[in-house]
């Protein structure tokens, strides 16, 4: 009776541990259900490859047992039997439960694609939708479109650069009419040019009352002819002397040096036109340069013989015959050869660079007479003008003063009067550096800052503005202008001399006017009258 009751003991046992397993494993397939319905399609497609690398490990496990190697696997089986008998419940599966149903529309068709998107948020396609834009593509089927259908026959040539299609006699075709062409070319060239050389007619022994040709549109060169080197150069004259009345014809300006009431632009341009050996082009630089000369000449006392020193000033031949100057004496100033009468060679005070053109006029204590001439201004490459100590009297012209190589002018202790053009001189003269003007009692006007620059200025101080006096409590110091230029323009002559002293008009001794006041051969029997 013990041992029944002990057997019913363990079968109702046993019976309770079955049922609590099933009731278990129930609970545990349908929570895997409800995993497997919540899984998305790729974690389905991940598990079936798992699924297949399981079935694949299934066949190395099976492989392994046949070999042996299963006593491992066994003991766990048996651990987890003798687990499940002591009460501890362990559910295992090595089948997954089956996958849920995916879904599906009406029609049968997925609603997810593979990666989860949902298929019905799809925009519907259009019948109108453009392929996307290739720009290689399209480029390429541009240059298909375009392109120029060639013949067959040279599409080797096209292509290559050498002949395919065509057959040797083609080719000997081609070669001869390009040949043609250019035996016909040359053949043409020359019967036109032997038409024109036999049309043009021999030269006449005597010259043609009209031109043979009409002139051409531009000069070939410069005129050489007297009439046009007279027409231009009295021009020039005429532009250089604007203030002065010269004749529009130069015929009008012959007979100028026997007439008393000729000016001296009037002298000097009969001279330089008709009477002068050096004879210069109209268009030569230096034709000017002896304008204003001999202007200078006439006009401020070399004429009337009131200069001191006149070397070689207007000397022309005594004579005309066609002798070389051979039988001259030595150092005579009356020579016939052209180099004694160029103003070059050898005229008082008058320098010159190796072009022969003037850059120094020095005529100072020579008793120079009358007004500045404006015809300086022709002295285009003038830079040292030194006229002090001597009798000019007037205004200064700013144009005699103001070439561009202007660099020194002197022209202290005259009897100059009148505003001193500041700064119209130093807007010519740009490269002017030093300014004598001192000792000149009418002389005055306004010296601006560009004189600031200059490397010596001396001037009467009393006379021009703003004052450039010391001031009173400081004689030593520095004078007003020296004091405005630091101020303005931060620099001050290097060399400024404030003249205080009255000038002393400059005058011949009498041994030196008595010895040279009688004028030298000249070719004008008049010296004119001044403008």
């Amino acid at each position: 009776a013990k041992q029944k009751r002990e057997n019913k003991k363990n079968s109702s046992k046993s019976a309770a541990e079955d049922a609590l397993e099933a009731k278990i494993r129930k609970k545990t397939e349908a929570a895997a259900a409800r995993a497997e319905s919540r899984k998305r399609p790729v974690d389905r497609e991940e598990e079936k490859i798992e699924e297949g690398l399981s079935d694949d490990y299934s066949d190395d496990y099976s492989n392994d047992e046949e070999m042996g190697f299963d006593d491992e696997y066994s003991n766990s089986r048996s651990k987890k039997s003798a687990n499940i008998s002591s009460g501890i419940s362990i559910v295992t599966s090595s089948t997954p439960p089956p996958p849920a149903p995916a879904a599906t529309d009406a029609d049968g068709n997925a609603l997810f694609t593979r990666g989860g998107g949902d298929v019905r948020n799809r925009p519907p396609p259009s019948q109108n939708q453009q392929q996307a834009f290739d720009p290689l593509r399209e480029a390429q089927l541009a240059k298909e479109k375009n392109k120029k259908k060639v013949n067959s026959k040279f599409a080797d040539l096209h292509e290559t650069g050498q002949w395919g299609g065509l057959n040797k006699w083609e080719k000997y075709g081609i070669c001869l009419i390009t040949l043609g062409a250019i035996a016909a070319a040359i053949f043409f060239g020359l019967k036109v040019g032997r038409s024109n050389v036999e049309d043009t007619p021999p030269p006449t022994r005597n010259p043609t009352s009209s031109p043979s040709a009409s002139p051409s549109a531009s000069p070939t060169g410069a005129p050489t002819d007297t009439t046009y080197r007279e027409t231009f150069g009295l021009g020039l004259m005429i532009a250089a002397s604007p203030k002065l009345t010269l004749p529009r014809d130069p015929e009008e300006l012959k007979g100028a040096k026997n007439n008393v009431d000729s000016t001296p632009q009037e002298l000097a341009a009969e001279f330089v036109l008709y009477d002068d050996p050096m004879n210069f082009n109209a268009r030569d630089p230096r034709f000017m340069e002896r304008y204003a000369l001999v202007v200078f000449y006439f006009q401020n006392g070399g004429c009337a013989g009131d200069w001191i020193t006149r070397t070689k000033w207007l000397e022309v031949p005594s004579s005309t015959d066609d002798s070389d100057g051979d039988d001259s004496e030595a150092g005579s100033t009356d020579s016939s050869s052209p180099s004694s009468a160029d103003h070059c060679d050898g005229w008082h005070g008058i320098v010159c660079d190796l072009k022969k053109r003037v850059i120094e006029v020095n005529l100072s204590k020579n008793y120079v007479t009358g007004k500045i001439p404006m015809e300086f201004s022709q002295l285009l490459e003038l830079s040292t003008l030194d006229l002090s100590n001597n009798a000019l009297v007037g205004e200064v012209p700013a144009v005699a003063l103001s070439m561009r190589n202007m660099f020194t002018i002197q022209l202290n202790n005259n009897k100059l009067e009148g505003e001193f053009p500041f700064a119209e001189v130093k807007n010519g003269a740009y490269i002017l550096d030093n300014l004598w003007i001192q000792e000149n009692d009418g002389l005055n006007g306004a010296i601006t800052g560009a004189y600031c620059e200059l490397n010596s200025v001396t001037l009467d101080c009393n006379n021009f503005d703003p004052q450039p006096t010391y001031p009173v409590e400081d004689i030593g110091g520095l004078t007003t202008f020296e004091a405005d230029c630091q101020v303005s323009e931060l620099v001050s002559p290097k060399e400024y001399t404030c003249n205080f002293e009255p000038s002393v008009p400059f005058t011949k001794s009498p041994a030196v006017a008595g010895a040279t006041n009688a004028p030298a051969t000249s070719p004008a029997t008049v010296c004119g009258t001044p403008g």
